[in-house]
C-alpha cells in the first residue's frame, strides 16, 4: 500500500477511513480493519479545537472614558472645584449638588467660625446618609442583576450538559462506521464465513448510525429550552418611554439615562450599551438562526430580553449574549459606587477630625 499523508482534521479522517474500507474490504480485508480501527480510535481521541476570533473593545480617549480623567494617585478632593466633572454631573442628575453646595458653605461658615459644630455636622450627616442611600441603591440593583445572570447560567448548564451527550453519540457513530464493522468484516473474511454477507454487515451498521443519529438530533433538540415568562431587566433599555421597572431604582434609572461626558450631543450610558451591543452584534448575532422570518432584529431582542409574549427556543448562543449583556450593564451601573466614594471622600477630608485635608 502506498504511503498516505497524515490528516490535518477530522472531515480528512472519515474520508480516508471510508475509502480505504470500500476499496480493499474485498482485496486485502484484514490491512483494511487494522487500517480502519486506528483511523476510528484516532477519531475517538480526537480533540476539538473551536477557533474563536476575540475582537477586543476599541480604546477610548481620556476625553472620552471618565475612569481616566482622575489619577490614581490624586489627592481626595477637599472642595467642590477638585470633585472630577463626572461627579459632579452626576450629582446635579441625582439632585445631590444642592446639598453639596449647600454643605461647603456651611463648612467655609463652620472654618470662620461663623457657625455652631452642630449645625454642621447635622447638614453633614444628611449628606452622607443621602450618599449612602445610593450607593445601596446600587448594591439592590446588582443584586436583581446577579439574580438574571444566575438564571441564564443555569439554562446555560443544561444546555451544555445535553450538548455533550449529543457529541458523544455522535463520536459512537463515528466510530462504529470507521472501524468496528471494518474489524467484523475482516474477521468474517479471515475465518471464512461466508453465510453472512457483506450487505448484512452493511445494513447492521447503517441502523446502528441511524439509531445513533437519532438519539443524536434528540438530545441536540434539547440545546433548545422554551421560555415566556416576565421580560427581565434588560427590556427596559431598549424601551425607555415605558420608563424604569421596579428593579431600577430612580437613582441608578437616571445614571444611566445621563452622559457619562461632557461633550455636546454626547449619548447617554444607556445608549452607549445599546448601540454597542447592536454594533457588536450581541442583539443581532447568530441570524441566521431566523433568517427568511420577517422582524429579525425586534424578535431577537425580545428573546434576549425574555419580553416576547409567545412561546420561543432559547438556544446556547442567545443565553450566552444574554449573560454578555448583563455583565456590561453591571459594569456601567458599578461605576456609580466609584463616584459615591468619591463624594464619601470629600465629605471625609472636610471633617473636623482631618483639619490638613488627610484621608
Amino acid at each position: 500500500m502506498t504511503g498516505v499523508s497524515k490528516p490535518h482534521s477530522i472531515k480528512h479522517l472519515k474520508e480516508l477511513s471510508a475509502n480505504l474500507l470500500v476499496l480493499n474490504r474485498f482485496q486485502k480485508p484484514t490491512a483494511a480493519a487494522w487500517l480502519t480501527l486506528v483511523v476510528g480510535l484516532t477519531l475517538f481521541w480526537q480533540p476539538v479545537v473551536a477557533k474563536v476570533t476575540i475582537q477586543p473593545p476599541a480604546q477610548l480617549s481620556a476625553a472620552e472614558d471618565p475612569a481616566e480623567t482622575v489619577p490614581p494617585d490624586a489627592p481626595p478632593p477637599h472642595s467642590l472645584d477638585t470633585l472630577s466633572s463626572e461627579t459632579q454631573s452626576t450629582a446635579k442628575v441625582l439632585g445631590l449638588w444642592e446639598d453639596l453646595q449647600q454643605f461647603d458653605t456651611l463648612r467655609k461658615q463652620k472654618e470662620a467660625g461663623q457657625l455652631g459644630r452642630s449645625d454642621y455636622l447635622e447638614a453633614r450627616q444628611n449628606l452622607m446618609v443621602n450618599v449612602l442611600v445610593v450607593t445601596q441603591d446600587v448594591r439592590t440593583f446588582v443584586h436583581f442583576l446577579e439574580e438574571e445572570i444566575a438564571k441564564a447560567d443555569s439554562i446555560n448548564a443544561m444546555i451544555a450538559a445535553r450538548r455533550d451527550r449529543a457529541l458523544k453519540l455522535n463520536t459512537y457513530g463515528d466510530l462504529i462506521s470507521g472501524g468496528i464493522t471494518g474489524v467484523v468484516g475482516g474477521g468474517l473474511q479471515i475465518a471464512d464465513i461466508n453465510h453472512l454477507a457483506y450487505d448484512t454487515i452493511d445494513t447492521i451498521e447503517g441502523a446502528v448510525q441511524a439509531g445513533l443519529a437519532l438519539l443524536s438530533l434528540r438530545e441536540q433538540q434539547g440545546e433548545k429550552r422554551i421560555e415566556k415568562g416576565i421580560p427581565n431587566i434588560l427590556s427596559r433599555l431598549f424601551e425607555p418611554e415605558k420608563g424604569p421597572s421596579p428593579a431600577y431604582p430612580t437613582c441608578v434609572w437616571k445614571f444611566l439615562n445621563a452622559p457619562a461626558t461632557q461633550r455636546p450631543n454626547a449619548e447617554t450610558r444607556r445608549e452607549k450599551l445599546v448601540n454597542g451591543w447592536n454594533s457588536s452584534g450581541l442583539c443581532v448575532s447568530h441570524h441566521h438562526i431566523h433568517r427568511g422570518r420577517a422582524k429579525t432584529l425586534s424578535e431577537r431582542r425580545e428573546r434576549l430580553t425574555n419580553s416576547s409574549t409567545r412561546n420561543y427556543r432559547a438556544t446556547a448562543e442567545l443565553i450566552e449574549d444574554r449573560i454578555a449583556m448583563l455583565h456590561q450593564l453591571r459594569s456601567t451601573v458599578t461605576r456609580l459606587d466609584v463616584i459615591m466614594l468619591e463624594l464619601l471622600l470629600y465629605l471625609q477630608n472636610s471633617s473636623p477630625a482631618n483639619p490638613s485635608g488627610a484621608s
